[in-house]
């Protein structure tokens, strides 16, 4: 376990630019910048030219967002992320367990947030409809299910060769497998994301999804 602490000056995420790398990233408004890579918070909104040249292999962003501390790996720099000076009014402590995993990111506009991660458990694959529920694909656990249901049907044998096709493609797509069906479900691919603990996962993509439907309700 390690603690993190935070305190001074941070910088609120005021404006996203549409399609630009920021709001690849993942970003949304209202986010608190704790850490922005080599940089103080408040470099980004003295000298914005300097979320362009953010690089994801040593400026991993530090996030507040909600009651949620995570990382986002800034691929291609930040650039369209309209800051604004946001003192910290206490200093805050964050616990880590262990090393931070890794997800990929996916947003559906106005809707909700899906976090992958970016290694799939083996138990995961001999039970993919399962598998494919727990990251909330229902189309693809609905195709699952119809195909098992075809081959329960019409013998054990069939039924045994649409398990185990199931079962290798979840096993040799992983989280590429996963990440795909999340497209076809409406989910748009942003930023690679860490959390330091479990139950942030959960807790990042519940408090997400409320301030997008937050937004849309106000456009």
């Amino acid at each position: 376990m390690s603690i993190e602490t935070f305190s001074g000056m941070a910088a609120r995420v005021r404006d996203i630019q549409r399609q630009s790398p920021a709001d690849y990233l993942g970003l949304i408004v209202g986010d608190i910048i704790l850490r922005l890579g080599r940089h103080e918070p408040i470099e980004g909104v003295e000298t914005p030219s300097i979320l362009d040249d953010l690089s994801s292999s040593s400026d991993w962003l530090v996030v507040l967002r909600d009651t949620v501390i995570f990382r986002v790996a800034p691929t291609g720099g930040a650039a369209g992320a309209v800051l604004e000076p946001h003192p910290l009014t206490e200093e805050i402590v964050h616990e880590t367990e262990g090393t931070w995993k890794g997800y990929y990111c996916s947003i559906r506009p106005g809707d909700a947030m899906l976090l992958i991660p970016e290694s799939i458990s083996v138990v995961w694959w001999f039970i993919p409809v399962i598998a494919y529920g727990h990251f909330r694909l229902w189309q693809m656990m609905g195709a699952n299910l119809f195909l098992y249901g075809i081959g329960y049907v019409t013998s054990p044998l069939a039924f045994a060769v649409v398990y185990l096709s199931s079962v290798m493609i979840l096993a040799s797509g992983g989280p590429y497998m996963l990440r795909e069906t999340a497209i076809k479900d409406g989910f748009l691919p942003r930023g690679r994301v860490a959390v330091g603990k479990p139950s942030d996962v959960a807790a990042l993509e519940l408090a997400t999804g409320a301030l997008l439907r937050l937004a849309s309700q106000k456009k």
